[in-house]
């Protein structure tokens, strides 16, 4: 375990000692699932955003495949019957 030195805000300090009081737990118990869970959501978030150029960029390679296809397809039709 290591030991930090960190400074609050007053206010921020008394809703740190609410919250202790009411979970029943230590300050600094309290203050390490707030980062733990803050990083978490950052990680998170960066994964999202990976995930959702990913799936932008499939979508348009799909679009590029299916207009690729096309005249195939529309010669295709002009043989069923």
């Amino acid at each position: 375990m290591v030991y930090l030195n960190i400074t609050f805000p007053e206010d921020l300090k008394k809703d740190l000692d609410l919250e202790v009081r009411q979970e029943r737990t230590k300050r600094s118990t309290l203050i390490q699932k707030a980062v733990r869970t803050y990083l978490k959501l950052k990680h998170q978030k960066a994964v999202d955003v990976l995930l959702k150029e990913g799936y932008q960029e499939m979508a348009a390679e799909s679009k590029n495949v299916m207009k690729d296809f096309e005249k195939a397809d529309r010669e295709s039709w002009k043989h069923v019957d």
